[in-house]
């Protein structure tokens, strides 16, 4: 009744309507009345709400979604029906659980949430299978993307964190830094960030003096990174850290040891908890995080209605109403394969303008209820998305915030979609890097003989389903080398050899690297199981030493190519490897190695494709005449997983080995000039680098055939 009075006051005040007190009062009355009978007689459409009412992630998620809710029934509701929410707080109930009641129940035609990243990877899959709509309003793990885009039932409102890792990074060049560090942790979430901050710091010209990853949770480690992190003299810190427990540990920090640095916050900080956390140490505090657009008037209704700032994330919730509430009209209250069809329409539409106010709401609803679908524009923003998959926003509007007087004010905005701040990164995965290596045509070049021989040692440096790819990497590097020539005796393939029998594959026996590709694990002949492998293991294979533990090693000449493709994880400290002790293969060991081998002289040139994150670190390493190194990533990037199979949840490839794969593969003559350019075009969030190429010889002359064939 409150909301039906609420309604008229405001018509009589917009169209400055003149009557009688008395006649008002009645009016008002009977009208109520008879609407709140209407209402009470109209079917309801539900949709589902999965977010943390409760903890230190809860926020005022409801001033958003039942101001969307409400503006939509006053409009006369959605193919006949008014339009009803079924809360869950998945702080305080099993997601999983809350996840599985959500699908089963037919009259729930849409969900909206969860919040986090890593929460979306537990409840998405169940949500696609089970042909249901989800709506993430703000988890922002650039993986999503890939892991889920071109899922119809899959749906976000906010761009991934490549946007906003690059936004916080303009937003410390604009105060002046020059030298810029990472505190992040171990998580999908933290992922997007350490993937994505040394790549962008590259491309703006920063360098990078840190990056710290720390466990969710531990809260010790907060302080301890800080102050490591301060020791390399950063003039900005980035803060990207999921918890306002955590990131109120690191404020606490930074607020006790003079604050050298700038520090800036990520949008995860950006709840009252951490206010409530810091008390007065919070104020000044700044950030960044999903916000309206400011040209939608959402912020400034929103203080007028509740009294208060706006919190981060509500008019992406509020959008996210929105759209079902619109498909729904658009599918006539159908779930299921017509409201993701629906969908698609309502975000696809031209037809003139419309946005998110009441009044532009009831129009959108009665021009679609007519076949005509208008350009809505969200409180959050335009709601353009990508064209080929859908999944995610083309733009997202980030707000610059401080504390201010015990509230998160947002003092500047800042946009991706070109207007005069960032550019796009929504197709992050499709843009060439600007930054490329520069090469010299002189070098220090060693006199070569004609080459008599090829020998290629191949090494999956991982071990387990979930690092499927760097074991398919190197198995699709072994087929290439068979097909073109090269024979066992003259390959040393070193792997953990537990995916093709591994309880998780649907396909035993089979291992792939791309979803149509043939079994890269036919007629394979493994030297060394990696639970055999250690670092002196791989030193003698390589330097030619044979013992009881590696009775097959190298017995190369001076004349002799090497071609060696290593695929892992990697960290600043060097390879991990995993099997028997989980050991670093470090920059110097790797310098050791080759050192030795050219003193034996068992080699004439040495090409190393590297696929680990910050294998740069490796390759800044390597001086030894005749040795070349191609990385994936330089000394502060992580290197990318790419096609990732939702079927069995796991990556199939890592994009820069899957890069050079394809390209010898394609063009076995290519010079090594060319392979770097084809690498560099088709690897996106990493600079493909070339390590010691001086020592090496001219890479506009020397071509890759020399590595792959005998």
């Amino acid at each position: 009744m409150k909301k039906i009075i609420f309604f008229l006051i405001h018509l009589i005040y917009r169209y400055q309507l003149k009557a009688n007190v008395g006649f008002l009062l009645v009016g008002i009355l009977i009208f109520g009345c008879k609407r709140e009978g209407f209402e009470s007689s109209q079917s309801t459409l539900k949709i589902g709400v999965m977010l943390p009412y409760s903890g230190e992630d809860a926020s005022n998620w409801d001033n958003a979604l039942d101001w969307a809710v409400e503006n939509i029934n006053l409009s006369g509701g959605v193919a006949g029906s008014r339009i009803e929410l079924v809360k869950h707080d998945i702080a305080k109930g099993d997601i999983n659980v809350i996840a599985d009641q959500l699908i089963a129940d037919d009259g729930i035609k849409a969900v909206i949430g969860p919040l986090s990243s890593s929460q979306v990877f537990e409840v998405a899959p169940k949500f696609i299978t089970g042909k249901k709509v989800l709506i993430a309003p703000v988890a922002t793990a650039s993986s999503i993307s890939r892991a889920f885009a071109g899922y119809d039932y899959f749906w976000r409102l906010t761009e991934p964190d490549i946007s906003q890792a690059k936004t916080l990074l303009l937003l410390a060049q604009k105060g002046g830094a020059r030298k810029v560090a990472l505190i992040t942790e171990e998580s999908e979430y933290g992922a997007s960030f350490e993937d994505w901050f040394g790549y962008f710091a590259t491309e703006l010209g920063l360098v990078v003096s840190n990056i710290k990853v720390i466990n969710p949770g531990d809260l010790p480690a907060c302080q301890t990174s800080w102050d490591e992190t301060i020791k390399t003299s950063p003039d900005a810190v980035i803060a990207a850290i999921n918890s306002p427990s955590q990131n109120a540990e690191i404020a606490k920090a930074y607020r006790s040891n003079g604050q050298q640095s700038r520090l800036l916050f990520c949008d995860a900080a950006c709840f009252p908890s951490l206010i409530q956390l810091l008390g007065p140490l919070a104020e000044n505090l700044e950030g960044t995080t999903i916000s309206s657009d400011p040209s939608s008037g959402f912020d400034i209704s929103y203080q007028v209605r509740y009294k208060e700032y706006p919190g981060g994330f509500l008019a992406n919730l509020y959008d996210a109403v929105m759209l079902i509430a619109l498909s729904l009209e658009s599918s006539k209250g159908e779930g299921g394969e017509a409201l993701a069809s629906a969908l698609k329409k309502v975000v696809s539409g031209k037809e003139g303008k419309s946005g998110w106010h009441r009044d532009e709401l009831a129009n959108a609803i009665k021009q679609i209820k007519s076949g005509i679908y208008p350009d809505i524009k969200g409180a959050s923003g335009e709601l353009n998305f990508d064209e080929l998959y859908y999944t995610d926003v083309s733009s997202s509007n980030y707000g610059h915030w401080r504390v201010d007087a015990g509230q998160f004010v947002v003092t500047d905005f800042y946009t991706s979609d070109g207007s005069g701040r960032i550019s796009s990164t929504s197709a992050a995965y499709r843009v060439i890097s600007e930054k490329k290596q520069q090469f010299t045509t002189t070098g220090t070049w060693p006199v070569l003989q004609p080459k008599s021989n090829l020998y290629a040692f191949l090494m999956a440096t991982s071990e387990g389903w979930s690092n499927y790819r760097h074991q398919s990497d190197v198995l699709k590097t072994y087929q290439l080398l068979k097909s073109k020539g090269v024979d066992d005796d003259h390959i040393i393939l070193v792997l953990a050899d537990d995916l093709a029998t591994s309880s998780s594959n649907n396909k035993p026996g089979v291992v792939v690297n791309d979803p149509n590709g043939a079994n890269v694990y036919q007629n394979v002949k493994i030297d060394y199981k990696l639970n055999n492998i250690s670092t002196e293991a791989i030193a003698n294979i390589l330097t030619g030493k044979q013992t009881a533990a590696t009775p097959v090693v190298f017995n190369t000449l001076p004349t002799d190519n090497i071609f060696i493709l290593t695929s892992g994880h990697g960290t600043p400290q060097g390879m991990v490897l995993e099997g028997i002790n989980h050991n670093s293969l470090t920059p110097a060991f790797w310098k050791s190695v080759f050192e030795t081998m050219q003193q034996k002289q068992n080699f004439r040139q040495v090409f190393w494709a590297l696929e680990a994150c910050y294998s740069g670190k490796i390759g800044e390493a390597i001086s030894t005449p005749g040795v070349m190194l191609m990385t994936g990533a330089n000394p502060y990037e992580t290197s990318k997983a790419y096609l990732y199979d939702s079927d069995i949840k796991v990556w199939l490839a890592d994009k820069f080995a899957y890069s050079i794969n394809n390209a010898i593969s394609a063009s076995p003559n290519l010079l090594f000039s060319e392979l770097y350019e084809r690498c560099f075009s088709f690897v996106n969030g990493s600079h493909i680098s070339f390590y010691n190429y001086q020592n090496f010889g001219n890479i506009y002359q020397l071509r890759i055939t020399d590595f792959v064939k005998p």
